[in-house]
């Protein structure tokens, strides 16, 4: 923030970069998230097969609330899971306007009431509960897990689920069997922030520089918009943008274990781990496919990304 003239409070720095990135990232995101469409439908599936066979008790009606709703990936895939037709309600929640927009736009498709919220977690009412809540490719966002997962405990009603994916896997981050295999795969061992530079985009950012055109990614839009809103007064690297971003991308992921101490009053049903070669499944030739498969059906943990499902004990009478 510093380095570029930022003059406003972390926070607000960044809340600004954030919600202004995923503005225009929205524009584009479906498509460039097609491999999690292709996959993740599955994971959810799975975990809610995970609660419904841990769970004696499930609920028979399901007030969902789906943070960081994004397009609507997460609650459009729960609603085809087996849990699917115990949702009665779903509450999308998104910082930013035009992310809520697109997923309101998909919800014509649920046959279920929707509820559209724009803001933060602690901007929801304190006097609604809901028996399942959702965070899918969000946790790595959220600068201070702790209070995050705090709000969360706070919406939650007794008996009630906590489901998230789609995060990168901080427990796993230097196990050996993980590193050969993403290896093997793939030549390219490199940030996720620097798997951004395709050769398109390069070309692209040499073609700006020689023209001296502005760009119309969601990176230089963003910029752009920081810039003439005062927020910074140069333009952000590729890599800043996502070190601020995608967060916990980069000091490792998401640690299940150490969210075990942020959940206190929650019994962990399942966890779950996939990506196993370094690209999501559907983005697989059929051999890796079918390793990939293979260790998902024995829930092997050492993937790159990680999912949870957690259920909250009921409070003492």
């Amino acid at each position: 923030m510093e380095r570029h003239g930022g003059q406003s409070t972390l926070a607000e720095f960044h809340h600004a970069v954030n919600v202004t990135f995923h503005e225009f990232e929205s524009e584009v995101y479906d498509r460039e998230h097609a491999d999690m469409w292709g996959s993740l439908p599955r994971q959810f599936a799975l975990l809610v097969e995970d609660w419904l066979a841990a769970d004696p008790a499930p609920p028979a009606r399901i007030r969902l609330l789906d943070i960081g709703c994004g397009t609507g990936l997460a609650t459009d895939s729960l609603l085809k899971t087996r849990a699917g037709a115990a949702v009665e309600s779903v509450h999308l929640l998104d910082t930013s306007p035009s992310m809520l927009r697109r997923a309101s736009e998909r919800a014509c498709q649920w046959k279920v009431p929707v509820t559209r919220q724009e803001g933060l977690l602690d901007s929801v009412s304190g006097e609604k509960r809901f028996d399942l809540i959702v965070t899918c490719s969000v946790l790595h966002h959220i600068p201070q897990l702790e209070p995050f997962l705090n709000t969360v405990r706070k919406l939650q009603a007794d008996g009630g689920v906590f489901l998230h994916l789609q995060d990168p896997n901080a427990d796993c981050i230097d196990d050996p069997e993980l590193l050969q295999r993403t290896s093997k795969y793939s030549r390219r061992l490199l940030p996720k922030w620097a798997c951004r530079f395709t050769p398109r985009r390069v070309l692209e950012r040499l073609r700006r520089e020689l023209t001296g055109t502005q760009g119309q990614d969601c990176v230089s839009k963003t910029n752009r918009a920081l810039v003439e809103r005062g927020i910074v007064k140069t333009p952000l690297t590729v890599q800043e943008l996502y070190s601020i971003t995608d967060i916990h991308v980069q000091d490792g992921g998401i640690s299940i274990a150490r969210m075990k101490s942020w959940l206190p009053g929650y019994d962990c049903l399942s966890q779950r781990s996939y990506n196993f070669m370094g690209e999501l499944s559907s983005m697989l030739p059929p051999r890796w496919r079918k390793l990939e498969d293979d260790l998902i059906a024995a829930k092997a943990l050492n993937g790159l990304h990680t999912g949870a499902i957690w259920k909250l004990r009921p409070a003492a009478k």
